[in-house]
């Protein structure tokens, strides 16, 4: 009876452990993950939209600027913790479960080291920002950050299998508690604790959820010679990941830094907001297809072809969604912050315009990562990062004499003049080409412009509603018949429509044969 209670135990362990039935479906798992994904992002946007919506007017920008002092802190605590190996558990071709547990049980003292490293930094935050309840804010935060920390490696698992219909239930879940959290503490009056309470319950809610659906426990393991050999291999790839994460996130909030010392909590509030709106069309697609893309990738990369075309596909999905709403972003942004924020946001508009600027060109930089990770080429990717960082800190410094919108214009020029050799840097050892990259990127970004000239002159022309609502939803439809269409009529579109098609009936012929078996 033991021993049958230890087979199943063991085979429970073991189908997170291997991939081989994931190899002999790859294409059909990597496109059912990636439309999954994408298919449930409307009720994951309508939870972001909705809560920030009421969240903004509850709350005030000082409010949100006390979340944006921590935020630093919180990124470059992220960058360290479990040292990349999450991302070497999703990566790493052949995986056992010793060696599952073994980097489960490395990263605890490292990860207890950071923690304690936060806590201690929570009296220097409320130092340095002249801003006393920074403490209490730092102390509470840590314990969503712990919790993540103890189950990294079952979100890695969940994905190593491509569970990610799995996946999304758990964040959209995770979303709603945060989000019923932070209404009610916002509308009780809590001000600034309903942001730091909707953080840390989601987390805490996304870590147990994780915990409980993975079914994976960590075992005791004996050290050998060869386990010894594969954790410091696997501790090299995160480790490399790990400096680039780093380095990478000093320079990309070094801007929020300087707003807060010198401008205040409402200046890095209006700051805050005006960066995250602007990233967000692009980080709900980027993420979400973020651990889809790099599990597909990291299994095919050993076939050049395939990889190719793996990337083509998540890159083109990726620009096809995102290079459009930023660039309605832009020609509809004092509207959309009036209805999503209020009036009282209104002031942050030449920021958000400025940074929509910034983040459409920065998005073909920001995917070198799903490149980097997939190929195992975190050295590069590291290497890279101390230039990055370099030419960023050197920009958002140089501008943070003319304030906000002077941080924002440096940080926007360091991006423009780092794009293209990020870019070219980053392919020069992989299969996929330049050319083949900037033939995905094309296509949807010139769209997309034209589209936003169509609609900028529609402005001109085709008279407004009174109600902005309204109003909005006709430039909507407006703006997609013409992104559409356009991209459909430049070269090769038809055939790049059909082959979209083509691949949605291929899953829909591959999920009716399942069905039937």
């Amino acid at each position: 009876m033991d021993s049958d209670v230890d087979s199943k135990s063991t085979a429970a362990q073991n189908q997170y452990d291997s991939t081989d039935s994931i190899h002999i479906d790859l294409k059909r798992r990597s496109l059912q993950s990636s439309l999954v994904t994408v298919t449930f992002q409307p009720l994951k946007l309508a939870l972001g939209f909705g809560s920030t919506s009421i969240l903004a007017r509850l709350l005030t920008p000082t409010d949100f600027g006390l979340l944006a002092m921590v935020a630093p802190l919180l990124a470059l605590v992220d960058s360290l913790t479990n040292l990349g190996l999450e991302t070497a558990t999703i990566q790493w071709d052949k995986l056992d479960r010793e060696q599952a547990s073994a980097m489960f049980w490395f990263s605890l003292k490292p990860n207890a080291l950071i923690i304690g490293f936060m806590l201690l930094m929570a009296p220097v935050l409320a130092w340095f920002y002249r801003e006393a309840e920074l403490v209490e804010i730092t102390l509470v935060m840590a314990i969503g950050v712990s919790s993540l920390c103890l189950t990294f490696q079952h979100r890695s698992l969940l994905k190593r299998q491509m569970r990610f219909g799995t996946i999304t239930a758990i964040e959209i879940i995770a979303l709603t508690v945060g989000v019923v959290f932070a209404v009610g503490a916002a509308w009780l009056g809590f001000r600034y604790w309903a942001l730091v309470f909707q953080l840390v319950a989601m987390q805490v809610t996304q870590s147990f959820a994780s915990w409980l659906v993975c079914g994976w426990q960590p075992t005791t393991y004996t050290k050998t010679a060869k386990l010894d050999a594969d954790l410091r291999s696997m501790l090299s790839y995160g480790a490399h990941l790990t400096g680039f994460r780093f380095l990478t996130r000093i320079g990309n909030q070094l801007d929020r830094i300087l707003i807060g010392y010198f401008g205040g909590a409402q200046a890095l509030g209006l700051y805050y907001i005006a960066y995250k709106w602007a990233y967000f069309p692009f980080e709900q697609i980027y993420y979400p297809l973020f651990d889809v893309t790099v599990t597909s990738l990291s299994r095919a990369y050993r076939d050049p072809d395939l990889y190719r075309a793996y990337c083509r596909r998540g890159l083109a999905l990726l620009f096809t969604l995102c290079l459009p709403a930023l660039a309605f972003s832009f020609v509809e942004a004092r509207n959309l912050l009036l209805v999503l924020l209020g009036e009282q946001w209104l002031e942050a508009v030449p920021l958000f315009q400025l940074l929509i600027a910034s983040v459409s060109v920065t998005s073909m930089y920001r995917v070198t990562k799903w490149l980097y990770v997939s190929a195992g080429q975190t050295q590069r990717q590291f290497r890279w990062g101390l230039v990055y960082t370099t030419v960023t800190v050197v920009g958002v410094t140089m501008g943070a004499r003319w304030g906000a919108y002077g941080v924002a214009v440096g940080y926007t020029i360091a991006t423009f003049l780092l794009t293209y050799p990020a870019i070219a840097y980053c392919l020069k050892t992989l299969p996929l080409s330049l050319r083949e990259f900037l033939g995905t990127v094309w296509r949807p970004a010139v769209s997309a412009m034209m589209a936003a000239s169509i609609l900028a002159i529609s402005r001109l022309i085709l008279p407004s509603f009174t109600n902005l609502v309204l109003d909005l939803l006709v430039r909507v439809i407006l703006f997609g018949i013409a992104y559409l269409l356009l991209w459909i009529v430049l070269p090769g579109g038809r055939q790049a429509s059909t082959d979209v098609w083509q691949s949605f009936k291929a899953l829909r012929s591959n999920r009716n044969s399942s069905i039937g078996t």
